[in-house]
């Protein structure tokens, strides 16, 4: 291939990256059915072999399995959390009231040590943006995850696409291969099996471990009698997702919960919950679930969480492992693709 055509491959592809990410907004439901329809499309084909059915009986089957269990967690997870939410909403002006009643005893007690006034001035602006930051992340992320469960349209629009995306997805991509040039089939195929592997690797560890966590938080915080036991044990199953930073918030959130809820006591002890949970995490439970890592610098992560987080929001920060991992073999594939066509 000369290099004329390899510039005007890279300049079609950065013209068409380009409009998906003005498109991607309005995408939404599409996007949101594609990724769907890739997770469940091996509980489509366990289904048919395992009964020797058509696929079409299969997706309906799975559809039907799907609509189950989401009731089954409307009538069984949701009521108590959506109790817990609306709970912690109406009372967040009482919680901030004694968070600045605690505020001033700590500072006190650190103006009778003798500490300069300046200093005490900084403490009490720094605590304050903290809480407004815990505060206000976890106000907008239920208020997030409620607003999106009512879209009824865009759930009906993913729904209908998603049973297409199921039944004929496999075809469009052979279809797309098939009027690939011979020269990018193969890299095509290489980055379909990397993607494969690099997603469900993520998501099956990542996943079970989330839920390994949110359980354990949970029953933990109910035995210790902390309020909203349930809401922050499922958040702190839920930001377990995010490297680094998700766990260190959720459990920083819970203690400050304690604390406001509770007294010093019941924060100290939700603290050493918390610590427990995490080594138990970080020595046992990922070890033993995760197979090996993602195989990136832990900077590199660092930044693509910063990165996913400017362009998608909250959202963004959940997926900028796996887009990392993506874009990292979509990099290591379009060098080989180079190097074989020079």
């Amino acid at each position: 291939m000369s290099n004329t055509k390899i510039w005007a491959v890279s300049l079609f592809g950065l013209f068409f990256g380009w409009v998906f990410y003005q498109a991607a907004p309005a995408l939404k439901p599409v996007l949101a059915a594609v990724v769907i329809a890739y997770l469940l499309h091996p509980a489509v084909l366990y289904i048919q072999t395992k009964l020797k059915i058509k696929k079409q009986l299969a997706i309906a089957l799975l559809m039907a399995g799907i609509v189950l269990f989401l009731i089954l967690l409307v009538n069984s997870i949701l009521p108590p959390l959506i109790s817990q939410s609306t709970t912690f909403a109406k009372e967040f002006p009482a919680y901030s009231s004694n968070f600045e009643m605690l505020t001033q005893k700590f500072q006190s007690y650190l103006a009778n040590l003798g500490l300069p006034p300046t200093l005490l001035d900084k403490m009490d602006t720094a605590l304050l943006q903290l809480y407004d930051l815990a505060a206000g992340f976890l106000l907008s992320m239920v208020s997030a995850v409620f607003s999106n469960i009512f879209k009824l349209i865009d759930g009906l629009i993913i729904a209908v696409m998603l049973m297409y995306f199921l039944s004929s997805g496999p075809q469009m991509i052979a279809y797309l291969l098939d009027h690939l040039p011979e020269s990018f089939r193969k890299s095509c195929r290489s980055l379909m099996a990397g993607t494969d592997h690099v997603i469900w690797t993520y998501v099956k560890t990542q996943l079970l471990i989330a839920l390994i966590i949110g359980v354990v938080s949970t029953v933990s915080f109910m035995v210790i009698g902390i309020r909203y036991a349930f809401l922050l044990g499922m958040l702190a199953g839920v930001l377990n997702l995010i490297p680094y930073f998700g766990s260190m918030f959720a459990g920083a959130l819970a203690a400050l919960v304690a604390l406001l809820t509770s007294g010093v006591k019941q924060a100290v002890i939700t603290g050493i919950i918390v610590v427990v949970i995490q080594q138990l995490e970080g020595n046992i439970i990922t070890p033993r679930l995760q197979a090996k890592s993602s195989g990136m610098h832990p900077v590199v992560i660092i930044a693509a969480l910063l990165i996913c987080n400017d362009l998608w929001g909250t959202f963004g920060m959940f997926v900028a492992v796996p887009v990392a991992g993506l874009a990292k073999l979509l990099w290591d594939e379009s060098i080989l693709l180079l190097k074989e066509i020079k």
